[in-house]
This record gives structure tokens, sequence and C-alpha cells, in this order.
């Protein structure tokens, strides 16, 4: 296997792994367990910022793909996957800055003592958390088309 197809492999599975664990913030949220979500979108977030700094390596070390032979529909899913990732990247970095303001208010800890937090704040925290999950939803399946496209002009499917 060659090396850009096994780096795009590994990144295939580190953006799994950063859907599960949106899908384990989300579902934590909803139990009322912050910590837990709080901790598994973090984690999300440093895989994303793994993933930049590891693919930034990869370009000074193996290049970019070569993509002449690449079909129009190949170039349009990767159009519209680079676009999942860059919604993704945008709403989660509001969610985070959100999040962060978060952080003190009632919302949060359910401490009685802490202020509530502003209407605004807590559903815009709320509207950039659900795009960048599903746009992180919609790059995962993109990619998987992008990386059988590559697995197919390799030969092995």
């Amino acid at each position: 296997m060659d090396a850009k197809l096994f780096f795009w492999t590994g990144a295939l599975v580190n953006m799994g792994v950063i859907v599960a664990c949106a899908t384990w913030g989300v579902a934590a949220r909803r139990r009322g367990a912050m910590a837990v979500h709080r901790r598994s979108m973090l984690a999300g977030v440093a895989l994303v910022v793994l993933f930049l700094l590891s693919y930034a390596a990869k370009l000074v070390v193996l290049g970019r793909e070569d993509r002449s032979s690449w079909s129009p529909a190949d170039v349009w899913t990767l159009g519209i996957h680079e676009l999942c990732v860059l919604a993704m990247v945008v709403s989660g970095g509001v969610a985070l800055s959100r999040g962060r303001k978060l952080a003190s208010t009632r919302n949060h800890t359910s401490s009685p003592g802490d202020p509530l937090a502003p209407v605004a704040l807590s559903a815009g925290h709320r509207i950039a958390g659900w795009t960048a999950v599903v746009a992180i939803v919609l790059a995962f399946v993109t990619a998987g088309l992008v990386l059988a496209g590559m697995y197919r002009r390799a030969g092995y499917l």
C-alpha cells in the first residue's frame, strides 16, 4: 500500500473516532453529564488538531495527491468533503468558544448559586455544536467515498 493511501486510511479512522466522540458527547449532554460532554467534545477537538498537524507533515513529506486520473465525480466528492470539514471546523470553533463562556454558568454546573447563561449564548452553542456534529458525520461519509475512489484507482477495489 502506498504511503498516501496509508495516511488517508488512518485519517478516515481518526475521523471515525471524532464522530464517536461527538456522538458520545451529545448523548452525555442529553443525560445531563456535562463533564463527560465537555471531555468528549474536547477529545474530538484534540483529534481534529492532531489531524491538521499530521496533514501539514504529510504535505511536506509526501506532497499532494495527483488528481489527474480522478473522475469529475471524485473531484466533486472531494470538494463536498472539504466544505463539510470547513463547516465542522468553523462551527466547532464557535461551539468551543461559546462552551467556554458557558462553563461557569448554572447551565453547565447545575449549581443554584451560579448565574444562568444568556439564552442567546446557550442557543448559539447548541446550534453551532449541532452544525459541527452534522458536518463531521457528512465529512466522514464523503471521506469514505473519496478513500474508496483512491482504493479503486490503486487497484484494491
